[in-house]
């Protein structure tokens, strides 16, 4: 290497020019290995402090094990989304590892660029926060934030697993976000117009498809209002082999093994009580796909196809009932889940048992219906005895021996079909 001018900084360091350049380049020995960096200094002295900074920087990071030339943020960023889509090609998680890789592609990559990853600082960690809230447009929710900081959270912890950064590189994220809105709801009346609506236009569409859809919807409202499980992947993925049957003493007994969802990749599957007035609606499904197989799914049209436009409709049906905005936002088929639980927390059922059957967490309970509180105990409060308005099969209710008998001469042929065949 022809030097132009070459200094010695200290045993081991010196810096010199090149004739094609005025900026003095260092070089120095750690581990065995050279470095050979340009300082991007044209003066000596300040030349002197970039290289004898870097000279340290670099010996003291091999001593924490951190490997040479960590990577841009970019490049790192681009290989966890690559893991993410290997993810998502297996099934794993797809919803929320795509919305990670959104994430990522939106938010973090245009703003740290091919910046280092480990020369982030808490300024610019800091910077980020107000840039994305001026994107955003407003303060992001609490849930918003938790998404965003699993999504960087990938970013460092593959920058820490190949030795480019040490913890104490990892600046903070951001967590003090907007506290939930609550969340829109149905009441017994409304969710009524909307059963009642469904029915008549049942009656008058000479349209099979239209008809097969109505017809799927119906049943599709009474089980995500009769569980609580979320519309979507959790109902839209219950096969026949998933629906438990039996009479306890006259009493119809249904129960649903919910196998994909939300939570189930971290807490398995999960047994879920359906309300025993949902009776009528299976036995209805039942008669509607007489050559079932186990693992054929239930909610599908008459004709075995899946309902794509499903979502579609029910906001139709609202619109047309003007019950799709609501004080806390619009309402849409997630809406029933926020029903279930709004009523069966107004008949102060258990927090722990309410969540079990939900598949969330009472934090999460506590969190978004805590608004529900002075409602559900408005007779103690108020000293006076409020009349019932909550819907009947809320009710904890004594079932006559009547009701027991005409359950068991309708009912007992689903009982016995499923002990039968293994399925309903």
């Amino acid at each position: 290497m022809a030097y132009q001018e070459r200094v010695a900084v200290m045993e081991g360091l010196y810096l010199y020019t090149q004739t094609n350049s005025k900026r003095w380049y260092a070089r120095f020995k750690v581990d065995k290995k050279h470095v050979t960096f340009s300082t991007g200094e044209t003066e000596l002295e300040k030349a002197k402090v970039v290289a004898i900074d870097a000279m340290y920087k670099r010996r003291a990071e091999i001593k924490l094990g951190i490997a040479a030339g960590a990577q841009p943020f970019t490049a790192l960023a681009n290989e966890v989304i690559a893991d993410l889509e290997a993810l998502i090609d297996k099934g794993v998680s797809k919803k929320n590892n795509s919305i990670y890789k959104g994430i990522l592609l939106n938010y973090h990559i245009p703003f740290f660029k091919d910046q280092r990853i480990d020369q982030i600082t808490q300024s610019d960690m800091d910077n980020f926060h107000r840039w994305r809230e001026v994107k955003f447009g407003r303060q992001p929710s609490k849930s918003t934030l938790q998404s965003h900081n699993a999504a960087l959270s990938k970013i460092y912890d593959k920058a820490l697993r190949k030795g480019q950064i040490t913890k104490y590189h990892i600046p903070a994220f951001e967590t003090d976000g907007k506290r939930q809105e609550r969340r829109a709801a149905f009441t017994w009346e409304e969710y009524r117009k909307i059963s009642d609506f469904i029915t008549d236009e049942m009656q008058r569409t000479k349209n099979k498809k239209s008809k097969m859809l109505l017809e799927l919807m119906e049943d599709y409202i009474d089980f995500a209002l009769a569980t609580g499980m979320r519309p979507g992947t959790e109902i839209e993925h219950v096969q026949w082999r998933d629906i438990s049957f039996r009479l306890a003493d006259g009493v119809p007994e249904i129960t649903v093994a919910v196998r994909k969802g939300k939570t189930t990749l971290y807490t398995g599957t999960r047994q879920v009580v359906v309300r025993s007035d949902f009776v009528a609606n299976l036995e209805q499904l039942v008669e509607r796909f007489p050559d079932r197989k186990a693992d054929d799914l239930v909610f599908v049209l008459a004709d075995g196809s899946s309902a794509k436009s499903l979502s579609k409709k029910f906001t139709y049906v609202l619109e047309k009932l003007n019950l799709r905005q609501s004080p806390y936002g619009e309402r849409t088929l997630y809406s029933l889940r926020h029903s279930y639980i709004t009523w069966n927390l107004k008949s102060k059922a258990d927090y722990a048992a309410l969540a079990k059957q939900c598949g969330t967490s009472i934090e999460m309970i506590d969190r978004t219906y805590s608004h529900l509180l002075p409602t559900m105990f408005r007779q103690e409060f108020s000293g006076v005895v409020y009349e019932q308005k909550e819907p009947d099969s809320l009710r904890r209710r004594e079932i006559s021996q009547k009701t027991k008998n005409s359950n068991t001469k309708n009912y007992g042929w689903l009982e016995r079909n499923i002990s039968s065949r293994g399925y309903i």
